[in-house]
C-alpha cells in the first residue's frame, strides 16, 4: 500500500487510489466539477488542482493515481490561485440567476465562488445567450449556467447506455445537446442527470420550481418500487414529500443512480390527508376497535395474508393473530432488468426474504383458498397494497375474502380489495413509519419515519397490539 503526505498528513492507500479520494481520507475535501465516483475521469473542470512536491505544474487530483513517497498540498499558494482562476473563468458567461434557480442551496459553483472565488468580477463584455431547451417531457436545460463538466453526457454513454447527450462545437461555442431526434424520453435513468448536474443547468420538470430546497429536510429511506430496496433520500417539507433522491452507500455503485419510475413514486405518497381512512370500519360502518377483535376472534382459525412489501417489524406483528402459523405471503410485481449492474433481481417484492423468515409462505394462495371454501379458515387478515399485485393475484385474494365470514383489511391507500373486506382500518405509508426490509441479497436496510400520519392513522405493530387487547 503506498504511503503519501497530504498537506503533511502521512496516509496509506490502496494501490491505484486517485489524489482526490486519497485526500478525503484524511478529511481533506478537493473541489470539483467533473470528477465522479461512478463516471470516468476526465480533468475538464481543473478544479481539483493539488501541488505535489518535486512536479513543475500544478496536476489535476481526479486522474492523478497516489504514488509510494509522494507529498500532495492542497493549500497551497499557487493551489488557491489557480482555483480562484478557475472560478473567474467558470463565472464569466453564468447568469448568476440564483434566485430564479432550482440548484440554488445546493450548488456547487455557490459554494465554491464563496470558498475560492475573488468576490470581484473584471467582466465587462456583454454574455453569451441560449434559448432554453427541453430535452423532451423529463429535462429542461438551460446552457447559460452550463460549465461543460460533462458528467451528464459521460452518464448517457456510460451508465444509461443510450448516448442521448453530446458536446457540440468547440471553444466559446461549445454546448451540451442531443444527437439529432433524440431525446431523454426513452431513457428510464434520465432523471440522474439532474443530480449529476452541479450547477442547475439540468432540471426536473417534475420538481422545476415547486420547492426551495432549504425548506427541505431530507430523510434516509428506501425505494418501494425497486427490487432491491434501494436506499434513497426523501425530502419532505410541511408534512409533504417533494422529491425521491438516490442516496449512495460507500462501496455499493449501483445505489449512486435512481430509476425514474422509482424517483416519480413520491406522488404516490404524497396523499391528501381528507381523502384518506381515518376511522376503523366493521361493515361499513365506523366501530371501536375492541369491536373488530371481538368480531376476529369469534370468526374461528384466523389466517393472515402479508404482502412482502411492508416492513420486517409489520411481519412480526402480524404473525401473532394466525393461528396455527396460517401465515402466507402475497405480491407478484415484477421488474424488468434493463440495466443488470443498477438490478439485480427482477423480483419487486423486495422484503420476500423478510416475511419468509417470520413464517409466511408463498405461493400458497390457492391452498388457504381451499381452506377458507371448505370452512377450516373463518378469518382473514389482509395487509396489502394493490400497486405490487397482478389481476390474477388480485382475483384470487378477492374470491379469498368472499369466501370467509369475516375478513379484516389493512391498507396504506385503499383499493376495490379492501372494500370487500367486513372491516377496515387505516394504516400508515412506509413513510410515515420506521421499519427495515431484509433485500434478496441479504442486506438489511432500515428505513426512516419522514411523514407524521394523519390523526387516526396507525403502523400494523399498532394496530396487533389494539387486537390482542381488545
Amino acid at each position: 500500500m503506498p504511503t503519501i503526505k497530504i498537506n503533511d498528513q502521512t496516509v496509506s492507500v490502496e494501490p491505484g487510489t486517485l489524489l482526490i479520494d486519497a485526500c478525503k481520507q484524511v478529511g481533506v475535501e478537493i473541489p470539483h466539477y467533473c470528477y465522479h465516483p461512478a463516471l470516468s475521469p476526465v480533468a475538464t473542470c481543473r478544479m481539483c488542482l493539488v501541488e505535489i512536491k518535486g512536479q513543475p505544474k500544478l496536476a489535476t487530483s481526479c486522474t492523478t493515481t497516489a504514488a509510494e513517497g509522494m507529498e500532495v498540498f492542497t493549500n497551497s499558494p499557487s493551489v488557491a490561485d489557480a482555483r480562484g482562476g478557475v472560478m473567474e473563468f467558470l463565472l464569466i458567461n453564468h447568469p448568476l440567476d440564483c434566485p430564479i434557480c432550482d440548484q440554488a442551496g445546493e450548488c456547487k459553483l455557490q459554494d465554491y465562488s464563496y470558498a475560492f472565488g475573488s468576490g470581484d468580477s473584471r467582466m465587462v463584455e456583454a454574455k453569451r445567450r441560449y434559448a432554453y431547451e427541453e430535452l423532451g417531457a423529463k429535462i429542461v436545460i438551460d446552457k447559460n449556467r452550463c460549465i461543460h463538466c460533462t458528467r451528464c453526457v459521460r452518464f448517457t454513454q456510460e451508465v444509461s447506455g443510450g448516448a442521448e447527450l453530446t458536446v457540440a462545437n468547440r471553444g466559446a461555442s461549445l454546448e451540451i445537446t442531443t444527437y439529432s431526434g433524440k431525446t431523454l424520453d426513452g431513457n428510464p435513468l434520465a432523471g440522474n442527470v439532474v443530480d449529476l448536474c452541479p450547477v442547475g443547468a439540468l432540471t426536473s420538470r417534475d420538481f422545476r420550481f415547486n420547492k426551495r430546497v432549504w425548506f427541505l429536510k431530507p430523510v434516509p429511506t428506501i425505494s418501494r418500487h425497486s427490487a432491491m430496496a434501494s436506499p434513497i433520500w426523501a425530502d419532505v417539507d410541511q408534512n409533504r414529500v417533494w422529491r425521491f433522491r438516490p442516496r449512495p452507500e460507500p462501496g455499493r455503485p449501483a445505489t449512486q443512480f435512481l430509476f425514474d419510475d422509482e424517483r416519480a413514486a413520491f406522488h404516490r405518497y404524497d396523499l391528501d390527508p381528507a381523502d384518506r381512512l381515518a376511522k376503523p370500519l366493521l361493515n361499513g360502518q365506523p366501530a371501536a376497535v375492541e369491536a373488530i377483535a371481538e368480531a376476529l376472534r369469534g370468526a374461528g382459525k384466523v389466517a393472515v395474508v402479508g404482502q412482502g412489501t411492508f416492513g420486517c417489524d409489520a411481519a412480526q406483528r402480524l404473525a401473532l393473530l394466525a393461528s396455527d402459523a396460517l401465515c402466507f405471503g402475497t405480491g407478484d410485481l415484477t421488474h424488468a432488468i434493463s440495466h443488470p449492474e443498477l438490478q439485480k433481481s427482477s423480483d419487486g417484492i423486495f422484503n420476500r426474504r423478510g416475511f419468509s423468515e417470520r413464517g409466511f409462505r408463498f405461493g400458497r394462495l390457492d391452498a388457504l383458498l381451499a381452506l377458507a371454501i371448505s370452512g377450516q379458515v373463518g378469518a382473514v387478515v389482509l395487509l396489502h397494497d394493490a400497486e405490487f399485485s397482478s389481476p390474477g393475484e388480485k382475483a384470487v385474494l378477492r374470491a379469498l375474502l368472499e369466501a370467509v365470514p369475516f375478513s379484516l383489511a389493512l391498507e396504506p391507500i385503499p383499493s376495490e380489495l379492501g372494500d370487500l373486506a367486513s372491516a377496515r382500518l387505516p394504516v400508515t405509508t412506509y413513510l410515515e413509519e420506521s421499519d427495515s426490509v431484509l433485500t434478496h441479497d441479504g442486506v438489511l436496510r432500515r428505513y426512516q419515519k419522514a411523514l407524521q400520519a394523519p390523526k387516526g392513522v396507525k403502523t400494523v405493530p399498532e394496530w396487533v397490539k389494539e387486537l390482542m387487547k381488545g
